[in-house]
């Protein structure tokens, strides 16, 4: 029994059509699409600053870019050296740094489509999260004839969970 109530909520968490957040004034709650929420759409349950700038995500994938290409340079040049097996130390930070750029890479891409869809809508970008209880007190004051006021809108809600 008690199984399937897990797998049930689990379901309702992994589908959930909307992700809730305010904008930087902080005054209304929106709901965004997964695609519209950009990087690091949470599943919610909290409120807290989501740190995740575009222009960090750039500058942070340039460092790890030239920290990898220092690496691989480096690591390259000591396999000619007295001490070729420091150039294993070389490439093995070159390869971690180079997955890190991949990494800033998705974040870049996964939030420039963001940016489009929110543009789409007319969305601000969400400066923080907003919790499944907060926002489904905030689209019952506010109603909006896409949200639906159940579980499967609000997975995380304690209050309509319990009633």
């Amino acid at each position: 029994m008690g199984e399937k109530k897990y797998d049930e909520h689990l379901q309702r968490v992994l589908n959930r059509p909307y992700y809730y957040g305010y904008s930087m004034a902080g005054k209304a709650i929106y709901a965004y699409t997964k695609e519209e929420w950009g990087i690091g759409a949470s599943s919610g349950g909290g409120d807290y600053n989501l740190i995740r700038s575009f222009y960090f995500s750039i500058f942070t994938t340039v460092l790890a870019a030239a920290a990898s290409l220092i690496g691989l340079v480096c690591g390259v040049w000591v396999l000619f050296s007295p001490f070729p097996a420091m150039a294993l130390v070389f490439l093995f930070f070159a390869a971690l740094f180079g997955f890190a750029v991949m990494q800033g890479f998705f974040n870049i891409s996964e939030e420039w489509r963001g940016r489009k869809a929110r543009k789409l809508r007319g969305l601000p970008k969400p400066w923080w999260e907003a919790g499944d209880d907060h926002a489904y007190e905030w689209f019952l004051e506010h109603p909006d004839p896409r949200i639906h006021m159940t579980l499967d809108y609000f997975p995380y809600s304690v209050k309509l969970g319990s009633s």
